[in-house]
Order: C-alpha cells, then structure tokens, then sequence
C-alpha cells in the first residue's frame, strides 16, 4: 500500500492486515517519525529512513537461540506471524491461562497454566527453556522488522547490560498524550535509566533467570528484577505496543504497580488528598490522567 499523504487511519488498517506500506508522506501532522516509520516497508524521505525497522540479512543463523515466551487469557497473541517472519528461527512458547482449551497456534508450543500473578508466571516457564537467551513479550506487542531478535540479541551481546528490552512505539491513531509518554519511557538514544526495565518485550539470558528469578508478584516483577540489574533499551529494536484509553483498566494497572512500589521502599508519588487536588489542572479533559493520578493515590 503506498501512503503518499498522512493518513493514520489507513496506516493502522495497512498494520492491522499485514500489509507492506510504503511511505511517501512528506510531513506526518503531529506523529513521531521515530514511532511512525518502523511500522513501514520503505519510506521516501531519506531523513526517516534511519528509523525503519531492521531488516533481514542473509545466510542467517539456522538454529534457535531465543525462546519467546507469551503470556495470554485472551487468545491467539498478535505478534506470532511477526516472529514467524523473523531472519532467524525462534522457539516460541504462549502461557495459555485463559478460560476454555487454548486455541490451535501451529508452529508454538501451547501449556495452559494457572495465572499466578506476572512474576511467578513467567519465571515458571524458565525451567524448560533449553535456548541461552528468552523474550519476554506480552500478547498484545508486535515486534517490527525481520531481523528485530537479532537485533535485541546483538544489543545484549555487545554491552555489559544483563537484560535489555524493545522501544516500543505507539499505533498510528494513538493520542498525543500516549505518544509523548512512549517517546519519554524509551528514548531513541537508548538513554534510559539502567535499571529501567519493561516487560512489554525484554531479552533476558535465561542461565541469569535460574539463578536469580523474577519476583513472585502480581505485577511490576520487571521493576523489581531490573532495580538489582544492569539493563538498556535497544532503541534499533521497535516492538509496536500501546492501549487504546479506558479509565478502569489504567485506574487498577496504576493503583497495582504503585502498591508494589511502595511495599518495596519507594516513595508515594501522590501522598494524599492534597497531592490529588494539585494535580487535578494538569488531567482536566484526560480520563486517563485523572485515572493515573488517583491510582498513585490508591497504591
């Protein structure tokens, strides 16, 4: 499909069906081209080339070093046919923990588990991972580009980092405000805190797993592993991720992580009422801002 003037809408559709897009928009209103780009085949602009996701190079490895591992209650996970896609094969696992038998996913090994909260999950799975390296993907990202674990694998390698993790871009309709958050938590220069680390999608080396494992926690296990590590972000790495709003669901995510936080010794970022009244100009007209402000209250 050739783009030829900035249009989100047909972009998210081109994504959403698997469609090659080339881009031959010459501005993007107020997109990102960092964010817009690697959901891209080609792109006209030799600017926003750099931004494109990484490609396929040849003769690539033949045997799996990655084992992904996928969480899900929903159903068949939305970057399977991208991992598929990838330069080198890659052994992929979904943690089925939904309600009814899990769905038929040639190609993937399918375990139904019990839900034990994210940490306890997710390191429940290590044991049988026979690759030296495991992703971490959550069902709903999509990594960008056939040569992306390659990519995140080479950024491990060639650091001192012991896990790194995907900048994650937003969908092509995503709101201003979701954008401006995506672009402050992973920063193209790579230069987030290193202890910062985000499940969404993060390469760990699983020998490091077994002998240090995640937290058992119902959420923000990335936090709590990433705060005694040394981890980056690959910012040549894109993973397209984000949530449409919804005031309930950002509420509980909110209120949960903040409850973690704070039994682990972190300051509250709203200590009560009169921290919530402060902030209440900066969320007039977001319901997703006023849902994370009371949740920092709540946790």
């Amino acid at each position: 499909m050739v783009l030829d003037r900035w249009d989100p809408r047909r972009l998210e559709a081109a994504v959403r069906a698997g469609e090659a897009v080339d881009l031959r928009a010459t501005t993007l209103g107020k997109a990102r081209p960092e964010q817009v780009v690697p959901l891209c085949h080609a792109v006209t602009n030799p600017d926003w080339q750099r931004w494109l996701a990484p490609g396929a190079v040849p003769n690539g490895r033949t045997e799996a070093r990655v084992t992904v591992v996928i969480p899900t209650a929903t159903g068949i996970p939305a970057g399977l046919r991208a991992l598929a896609a990838q330069d080198e094969p890659v052994d992929v696992v979904v943690l089925w923990n939904g309600s009814g038998p899990a769905p038929e996913m040639p190609g993937v090994t399918v375990r139904t588990v019990p839900w034990r909260g994210h940490g306890a999950t997710r390191q429940a799975a290590v044991a049988d991972v026979r690759t030296p390296y495991l992703l971490f993907l959550v069902d709903d990202a999509i990594p960008l580009g056939a040569g992306f674990v390659r990519t995140l694998v080479d950024g491990l390698e060639s650091t001192s980092a012991e896990a790194v993790w995907a900048r994650q871009v937003p969908w092509p309709t995503a709101s201003t405000r979701i954008r401006d958050r995506l672009a402050a938590w992973c920063p193209t220069d790579g230069g987030s805190p290193p202890s910062r680390l985000d499940h969404v999608c993060a390469l760990h080396r699983a020998a490091l797993l077994r002998t240090d494992p995640l937290d058992d926690t119902p959420i923000a296990e990335d936090w709590l592993w990433g705060r005694r590590h040394r981890c980056a972000l690959v910012p040549g790495a894109p993973v397209l991720h984000s949530h449409p709003p919804g005031f309930r669901r950002t509420l509980a995510r909110t209120r949960a992580i903040h409850k973690v936080l704070r039994a682990n010794g972190e300051r509250p970022t709203v200590r009560g009422v009169r921290d919530v009244v402060l902030g209440m100009p900066g969320v007039i007209g977001d319901r997703d801002g006023l849902a994370e402000l009371i949740g920092q209250w709540g946790g």
